[in-house]
């Protein structure tokens, strides 16, 4: 939570170049707007709703209106696509370790069908059946992770077309 007992530290991305003005900006002000929510301020609201309340804070503290919606549409959007790319990333670590021992259970079974004249060809059947339901099982479930990822990507992509950019002659106050 923003707002707790507990110490909370934020790490923030700035980035050099022009084009990014306006975004290092709106970041250094979030840092230092999560700063000033420091001990004595209202208590925290219930997990998953730490973005609506800065932002809410950040509006009550003078922010532009439409400014902070399209601040809070992007966070959300950066948000979303975060876990989006985590449970991508976890469901990719298991497709590996599962398709280790796949393939260990793969080449016991074409070992007894290389081996053992009297193989009972009913049994490799089975057995290989099992193994591909298995890591196709695995794959749709990859590929549903990566299709959320793609799509919170993209709509990440949207909404950050969306924030206002800095005007030629520098950035705003």
């Amino acid at each position: 939570a923003v707002v707790s007992t507990q110490s909370t530290g934020m790490i923030a991305t700035l980035a050099p170049g022009q084009n990014s003005v306006e975004c290092s900006l709106n970041t250094l002000r979030y840092a230092d707007r999560v700063k000033e929510l420091g001990p004595g301020a209202k208590p925290a609201p219930p997990l998953g709703d730490d973005l609506a309340y800065l932002h809410q804070s950040l509006r009550s503290q003078g922010e532009e209106e439409e400014q902070g919606a399209e601040m809070y549409n992007f966070h959300q959007a950066v948000d979303l696509l975060q876990q989006a790319e985590e449970y991508l990333v976890e469901e990719h670590q298991q497709c590996i370790q599962e398709n280790k021992e796949y393939l260990k259970q793969e080449e016991a079974i074409m070992q007894k069908v290389e081996q053992d004249v009297d193989y009972d060809i009913e049994d490799y059947a089975r057995a290989l059946d099992v193994i591909l339901k298995r890591k196709i099982s695995r794959l749709v479930t990859m590929q549903e992770k990566l299709n959320n990822f793609r799509s919170q990507l993209n709509k990440e992509e949207e909404v950050s077309k969306t924030l206002r950019r800095p005007k030629a002659g520098g950035a705003r106050k």
